[in-house]
This record gives structure tokens, sequence and C-alpha cells, in this order.
């Protein structure tokens, strides 16, 4: 694996990937650090005019920065990311089985080393990469909308929602319509105890899911001849998952891998299912693509 990072240091596409991650982070975290501010101002100005000041804090405490942060916000910047990511991740990772068979390399090195061996190393360094690559932006989204709003202790809003989910939580009932749609339909429990804690657990599902899409496609290298198309591939299975799933959402991963939870269907044993089928067809793909250079050599 060691050698399989070096490769991929020396890789321009991946400094390119990364900073085109970063770039969309950035601009979801000025975009939510200025909803934020101007929300939370306009909510204190309005709910001061007519309610006791316990009660006004009380609902500005509602009015989180963590909502901002990418995944809980639904500005553009964070849902290209949702969007893009298997793109952006595969202009750095996919095209080495590729470009090694191009030049020669891989015959020249399934001369040296087993082929399993190759083969297993290229499927967990693309794996763990693919799997920082995506997490890793999102938690710099998460330090800098912290920063910038000076905001890092969420205890206030855990207590209160978890109230709020009870209904023992003493708030207008104008504001109850409001943030109704703060109650997450998945992980519920995890947001009451910390917003860190629930986040972290979509991060690392998306994180999974990035990965899979990816060794998907660096197992489908081995087949295909045109680097365009190779490098679109997990972009065009998640964004197909996407168009043949619009009347049953629950089954997209679009639209439940963000913390935001949007749909109230939403399943861990979908995202279980969902995510072994895609392991296992890059198993399968690989397990052919082996035998394939067996049978040439």
């Amino acid at each position: 694996m060691l050698i399989e990072y070096k490769k991929l240091f020396k890789n321009k596409n991946f400094y390119l990937s990364v900073c085109a991650l970063i770039l969309l982070v950035v601009i979801a975290v000025v975009i939510g650090v200025k909803e934020h501010n101007e929300e939370y101002q306009l909510t204190e100005r309005i709910y001061s005019q007519y309610y006791e000041e316990e009660i006004v804090e009380d609902v500005l405490i509602f009015i989180s920065p963590h909502k901002h942060w990418l995944g809980f916000t639904n500005n553009l910047a964070s849902e290209l990311y949702y969007l893009l990511f298997p793109l952006l991740i595969s202009i750095a990772l996919i095209d080495s089985i590729y470009r090694e068979r191009k030049s020669g390399y891989l015959l020249f090195t399934f001369m040296r080393m087993d082929r399993r061996k190759y083969y297993i190393a290229k499927i967990a360094t693309t794996f763990l990469t693919a799997f920082f690559m995506f997490v890793l932006p999102l938690c710099l989204g998460v330090v800098l909308v912290n920063l910038f709003t000076n905001h890092w202790d969420y205890t206030a809003y855990a207590n209160i929602y978890k109230g709020f989910v009870e209904g023992t939580l003493a708030i207008p009932d104008n504001a109850i319509s409001v943030f109704k749609g703060d109650i997450q339909p998945l992980f519920s429990d995890l947001l009451s105890i910390s917003p860190y804690l629930y986040v972290a657990v979509f991060y690392i599902i998306g994180g999974l899911f990035a990965s899979a899409y990816v060794c998907l496609g660096l197992a489908l290298s081995i087949f295909i001849k045109n680097y365009y198309l190779l490098i679109l591939m997990p972009q065009i299975i998640y964004t197909s998952l996407w168009f043949f799933g619009t009347n049953n959402p629950k089954w997209v991963p679009f639209f439940f891998l963000a913390p935001e939870g949007i749909h109230g269907d939403n399943s861990i044993s979908i995202m279980v299912v969902e995510f072994l089928m895609q392991i296992s067809l890059t198993i399968v793909i690989y397990v052919i693509g082996m035998r394939k250079y067996e049978d040439v050599l």
C-alpha cells in the first residue's frame, strides 16, 4: 500500500480533486454562515417583540450554526458536494489500473508479484483514500462554520432538541410549527446527545458509500478502455440511481447520505443492503478481471 500511496501523491489529479472538494466546502461555509447570521438576527428581532426573554433564548437556540454544516444545509455548494463527489473523487483514484495497463507496467508488475496482492493493494488504497477524501473536507466545513460563528458547544441545542421531540419544551406554537422540520427521522437519539455525534455517523456512512462507488469504478477500469467513460462511470451509476429512483427516494443515496434527513422513510437497513450490494458487485468484477489477466499470462 505504501507504493500505491507514493504513486497517488505524484498524481496531479489527486490534488485537483482535493482542491475541488475543498472549494465547494469553503463556498458552502461562506453561504451558510451568511444565512445563519441573517436568520438569527431576524428571529431575534421578531420574537423579542412578543415574548419574554427566556422564551426568546430558547427559540434562538434552534437557530444553531450546525444547521449550516455541509449536508444539513441545502445551499447550492453543499448540494453540489453531495451530487458530484463520485466524479470529483474518481478523478484522483479511478484510473490507476487503466494507466498501468496502457503503459504496459501492469504486465511487468504481474511478472514480479502475485496479481491478487496487486489488486488487493489497489482496492484497499482506493477504499481508504476515497473515504478520507469524502469525510475530511466535510470535517473542515464543520470547523470553519464553528470558527466563523464562534460556536463550538452544542449541548444547549441537544438538550432543547430532546425536549422538543418529547413534547416537554415550552415554546410558542408558531415556533413549534417552524422548527418541526428539525426532528430527524433517522438517528434522532444521537442528535439529542450531540450534533457532532449525529453528523459523524452520516459522514462515515457517506464516506463508505463514496469508497464503494470509486472501488466499483476501479474494478470496471479492468475492462473499460475509454478514459473519459471510466472517469464518469461512478457518477453515471450514482445519478442513474437518482433518476430511476425518483418515485422511491428512500433507495436513492443522494437523499439518504446527507444528515439533513429530508425523507421521513429513510432506513438504515436500506443503507446496509445497498452498500453490501455495491461491495459484492465490486468483488465479482474484480474476480472476473483477475481471471482475465490470469488467462493472458
